[in-house]
């Protein structure tokens, strides 16, 4: 009996030595991690047909959708639907293969940095014209001007017929001179008066046009900062007159921004500033072919680093 109650009492504090501690929370602690949110896809200047050769990323084909290119993806040069591309993205051992499918098209091999990848189109599509097919018809020619007369025309020159030989000089007998002979009276001739000749008033002068010097900054545009929208329309209206009195010329919109924020934020920035001018211009009249929209970001600085002047659009003459 009392081994039988000394064994109980050895298992009780065996157990109570081997018990979990209690809890300090009844509740469960959850972590949620997200990925960070992705920047916005900037509109490109020039869309453009792009093959993605071999295995490439799924965001690298929705990123350049995003941004208004015209994506293909073909795991072979052989498979691809077109004859010719602007812009080949192959991976690396393809390169050879793109080249001889498609001479015409420039060819970038994928680095593996799906932003690196997508500036490297937009710098190769930003050099090609957005128009290259459609050729500039002549809209009038000057015609041509006819001479005006500067005076009446003269009279030909006197030609000499024969020149009288030289007599010999007689001797003189007598040193006084002869009488002289009595004045005659010769009536006087009185000149007609001549009528005044009627002359044609020549034509009023041309007005002078405005002729302006390629790639030359006719007006700009200030911005606040962050914003692709201004109220002050002065400067733009000056911009409609002249482009409607020099209708032959076309321009190009450049959109610029400061270095405030990230690049790729001031890129699309620039873009939609130079599409509010556009927009503008096109609804006062001007034909839109005339027009031709780029946003540079903050790559080109004309002022300062720190001037707000560098929140501009400019329309510069092609």
């Amino acid at each position: 009996m009392k081994w039988n109650l000394a064994a109980a009492l050895v298992t009780v504090l065996v157990v109570e030595i081997h018990a979990a501690p209690p809890a300090d929370a009844c509740g469960v602690k959850l972590t949620v991690k997200s990925s960070a949110p992705r920047k916005a896809v900037a509109r490109t200047s020039n869309p453009s047909d792009v093959l993605l050769l071999g295995n490439p990323p799924r965001r690298l084909e929705l990123d350049l959708t995003a941004s208004g290119h015209r994506v293909e993806v073909a795991p072979a040069a052989s498979s691809a639907k077109r004859k010719s591309y602007a812009v080949v993205i192959t991976d690396a051992g393809l390169q050879d293969e793109a080249r001889a499918s498609f001479p015409g098209a420039v060819v970038i091999v994928r680095s593996g940095d799906v932003t690196a990848d997508m500036r490297s189109v937009e710098q190769q599509v930003a050099r090609r014209p957005v128009r290259t097919e459609e050729a500039r018809t002549v809209v009038a020619a000057r015609p041509s001007r006819t001479p005006i007369a500067a005076g009446p025309p003269q009279p030909e020159p006197r030609r000499i017929v024969a020149a009288s030989e030289p007599k010999d000089a007689e001797p003189v007998t007598d040193p006084t001179p002869p009488p002289a002979p009595p004045p005659q009276r010769v009536a006087a001739v009185v000149p007609k008066a001549t009528e005044p000749k009627v002359t044609e008033a020549p034509p009023p002068p041309e007005k002078p046009r405005m002729v302006a010097k390629a790639n030359t900054v006719h007006d700009e545009v200030y911005f606040a900062l962050g914003s692709s929208r201004f109220d002050n329309q002065a400067v733009l209206n000056k911009a409609v007159r002249w482009l409607k009195d020099s209708s032959d010329v076309s321009v190009v919109i450049e959109g610029h921004a400061d270095p405030t924020g990230t690049h790729e934020g001031n890129l699309a920035l620039s873009q939609r500033r130079a599409e509010f001018v556009r927009d503008f211009l096109v609804s006062a009249g001007i034909d839109q072919s005339r027009l031709e929209v780029i946003g540079y970001g903050d790559t080109r600085l004309r002022y300062g680093r720190a001037d707000r002047r560098n929140r501009r659009a400019a329309i510069v003459v092609k």
